[in-house]
């Protein structure tokens, strides 16, 4: 059992622990929350005030503010939208928003152009562009299999 000077210690200690949190406690808490007050991005907005700024922003086709807004907080985009009975983008495989019709269309072409260009700078520069390569013969039939050891070849064949 502790004496009376060991418990004496052990009380003092836990007094200058919580002394030092106390202390400490805002300053940490700034440094990982932050001052409100000097940070008015994080001012708390209601549901309601939310959902009129989406809407406005529907309503003038402010397609890079919503992008950026989806990209800033997923979460709340999507909670936004659904209180306002936008429906989410059309998901891919790997479970992100597939790229408009526009965006794809133009993807393709690049990947075309691309693909052309490759071709005509791996085409020799010998041959004209619309003669083929040319191609080795193939044969007409195969010839037979070779006997099996022991086995007598066919009469007439090979």
């Amino acid at each position: 059992m502790a004496n009376r000077s060991q418990r004496g210690e052990i009380q003092q200690m836990q007094q200058e622990i919580a002394r030092e949190i106390r202390t400490d406690a805002p300053p940490i808490a700034n440094g990982v929350f932050g001052n409100n007050a000097l940070h008015p991005d994080m001012a708390t907005v209601s549901n309601q005030e939310l959902d009129q700024i989406y809407l406005a922003a529907y309503a003038r086709n402010d397609r890079q503010w919503l992008m950026q807004e989806a990209q800033r907080d997923p979460r709340q985009f999507l909670d936004v939208t659904d209180r306002i009975n936008v429906p989410d983008p059309p998901l891919d495989r790997q479970g992100n928003p597939m790229p408009s019709q526009a965006q794809q269309d133009q993807l393709a072409g690049q990947l075309q152009a691309q693909a052309m260009q490759n071709a005509a700078q791996s085409a020799p520069a010998a041959l004209p562009q619309s003669v083929p390569p040319p191609m080795a013969p193939t044969p007409q039939a195969l010839p037979p299999p070779p006997p099996a050891p022991g086995q007598l070849p066919l009469p007439g064949v090979g």
